[in-house]
């Protein structure tokens, strides 16, 4: 339980730390910078990036756009679609953020071999159902309030 909770404990810390400096979640934060990697993403294609609902994505790009930090868009190649894209005023604050905590853990997560990976999946697979915390709908992104 103690790795759990230093799990937590740096979650928490870091994404109080960020929204006391930069006025921002790290809901927010993380969904600008998959916005800097791949620019005019639609809702549904963020939450595929975020590994999220599209209602928690949604919810973050709404309290994005209020901020004047992201812009809504019909796209260019499907008149059909919305696109959501960093503004002049997001990408100067984006510079401003440092690596997120989130970042270091998916990196970390990325570098170790498959096999491990896969084994610690499993495991927390495992502990989760017998936990019996396994939700059918996913939980919001970083404890964003879908509006649900």
């Amino acid at each position: 339980m103690d790795y759990i909770r230093h799990i937590f404990k740096a979650l928490r810390v870091s994404s109080s730390q960020f929204e006391k400096d930069l006025g921002l979640s790290a809901a927010q934060i993380f969904v600008m910078k998959k916005l800097k990697e791949e620019p005019g993403l639609s809702i549904n294609d963020l939450a595929l990036r975020t590994t999220t609902h599209q209602s928690s994505v949604s919810v973050v790009v709404k309290k994005l756009e209020e901020q004047g930090l992201v812009s809504r868009m019909i796209s260019k190649e499907d008149s059909r679609k919305v696109v959501v894209s960093l503004t002049p005023s997001g990408l100067e604050k984006l510079s401003e953020i440092p690596r997120t905590v989130q970042e270091h853990m998916i990196e970390t997560l990325q570098n170790m071999p498959p096999e491990k990976t896969a084994s610690l999946a499993e495991l927390m697979r495992e502990f989760v159902t017998e936990a019996g915390i396994v939700e059918s709908v996913p939980a919001p992104m970083f404890g964003e309030d879908s509006g649900r």
